[in-house]
């Protein structure tokens, strides 16, 4: 059918008629005038019902975007080019442009872009109406691999991202780097996305410490290109210190490098255990002994002595202070050594006397001054009465004979007094309320210096024990100044 013209069956039921010369029309109709115009209007009116059956209503999508348009274009490409869109060969089009339209069709239009791709050191132009990345990279001969990257207008996209249609983009593929890292048990070997070595490392979960060395820093940024790495791992130390246990981890062998590596300093007299210039142990274990040390001074009292001096005012046995005694310092420069706060040594560098000590004098009564007393043994006269602690003993006692120090036998009324006594008293006569009258003839012991003491003699088969305070009177006449006691203790 040529273009322009359509089947009756397009026509309404209203305007469909016979050929002109089938159709009888009255004799008004027959003068020829009447006749022209009548088929004139009768043409126009057909024409005006053949453009109005010739509009129709057509849903347009271009680029996602959805339009509702009305139009008397025949073809698809003649919708296009009432909306003033250049079809071009590389742009996507459903249906062909030169589908008839009847109406009510739905056409899908999406335009081309002009895309740069840059891979593989690279860089190519093309025209497509493809939306989705990924294939625009194969139709440009490039293949994505799974830890490839894809940046879109310089924006790092996913998989389910699609371009913008009919505008320009630029796409690069950052390829995934090969990663082989070398350790000392084996080889690791990966594909890695990440901007750099460290973020490589992260994201296989590969932990790498501070004490770790690494042939290439974790900053080595990644094009893609293969790289090698050589990781030495350190290992751990268990270090006792001296308030807690610590782990450190070094690829050191000697412990002094090891502790600094950690920041453990030894200070001063500070050691550990193995020392430092000593290799790790094979338990790992490594002790730090902290060491300091204190200088201490210290002072004592040095005891004051007694010095007796004679005074002839007093009586006998009566003492008097004549000069109060003061007590002497003795300073020492003391080194204590703390181990671990633990002192293991105290050593004195130097001593010496602050003050010296000042003796106390003591005045001794040298008057004798006879006196009597009654006793149940008759009235005795004496020159000097103290009290002393007694006890007795017999020949048969430990260390005793039969005999005394002055050779006299040994039995009642011979009694023993300290060495210091003795040697001032023996021979001399006394009388003691109990025993009776009695001399100084024997040495004894065991019983302390300062205390007054007499050992009451007996033969064995008329022993008395005695254990008790008495007085001890020593009877007239004195004995020259010159062999007196004065001082008895």
């Amino acid at each position: 059918m040529p273009p322009g013209c359509l089947p009756e069956a397009f026509l309404p039921d209203w305007i469909r008629f016979q050929p002109f010369q089938t159709m009888k029309f009255p004799a008004l109709f027959l003068n020829p005038i009447t006749q022209k115009v009548s088929a004139a209007l009768i043409s126009l009116l057909g024409m005006l019902l053949i453009i109005l059956g010739l509009q129709k209503e057509i849903t347009l999508v271009v680029n996602g975007e959805v339009q509702q348009i009305r139009t008397y274009a025949l073809t698809v490409r003649g919708v296009l080019k009432s909306q003033d869109y250049q079809l071009s060969e590389w742009d996507q089009l459903d249906p062909s442009p030169s589908t008839w339209l009847w109406g009510d069709e739905t056409i899908h239009y999406r335009v081309s872009s002009d895309i740069e791709i840059q891979a593989d050191g690279e860089s190519i132009s093309l025209q497509t109406a493809e939306i989705r990345p990924e294939n625009v990279l194969l139709t440009a001969g490039f293949v994505v691999f799974p830890k490839d990257r894809v940046v879109v207008d310089g924006k790092l996209i996913d998989e389910d991202t699609l371009l913008d249609a009919g505008k320009d983009h630029q796409i690069r593929i950052l390829r995934g780097t090969p990663i082989t890292v070398i350790t000392e048990t084996g080889e690791i070997n990966f594909i890695s996305d990440g901007d750099s070595l460290g973020e490589a490392f992260e994201k296989e979960a590969i932990k790498v410490l501070d004490a770790d060395q690494l042939s290439r820093p974790l900053d080595t940024p990644l094009d893609g290109s293969p790289i090698e790495v050589e990781w030495i791992q350190a290992k751990p130390i268990f270090v006792q210190l001296a308030d807690q246990a610590i782990t450190i981890f070094t690829t050191e062998d000697m412990v002094g490098t090891a502790l600094a590596e950690a920041g453990i300093a030894l200070q001063g007299m500070d050691y550990s255990d193995p020392a430092e210039t000593e290799p790790i142990p094979e338990n790992r274990q490594v002790e730090i002994i902290r060491v300091r040390e204190e200088v201490l001074l210290n002072q004592e009292a040095i005891p004051f002595t007694t010095l007796y001096r004679p005074d002839d005012s007093s009586e006998l046995d009566q003492l008097s202070i004549l000069s109060g005694g003061e007590l002497g310092i003795n300073a020492q420069q003391v080194r204590v050594t703390y181990e671990n706060e633990q002192e293991v040594s105290r050593e004195v560098e130097k001593e010496w006397v602050l003050r010296e000590p000042s003796p106390r004098i003591l005045g001794y009564g040298t008057q004798i001054n006879l006196r009597t007393a009654d006793t149940p043994d008759g009235q005795i006269t004496y020159w000097r009465k103290i009290t002393a602690y007694a006890t007795s003993y017999n020949e048969t006692c430990e260390g005793c004979k039969t005999y005394t120090a002055t050779g006299a036998p040994l039995k009642q009324g011979v009694i023993a007094v300290k060495l210091d006594w003795f040697l001032y008293m023996r021979h001399l006569k006394v009388y003691i309320p109990g025993y009776g009258f009695a001399s100084i003839e024997d040495v004894g012991g065991g019983v302390p210096w300062s205390t007054n003491w007499v050992d009451l003699g007996y033969k064995l088969e008329n022993y008395v024990p005695w254990y008790w305070y008495v007085d001890v009177y020593f009877l007239a006449p004195a004995p020259p100044p010159e062999d007196i006691m004065y001082v008895l203790y």
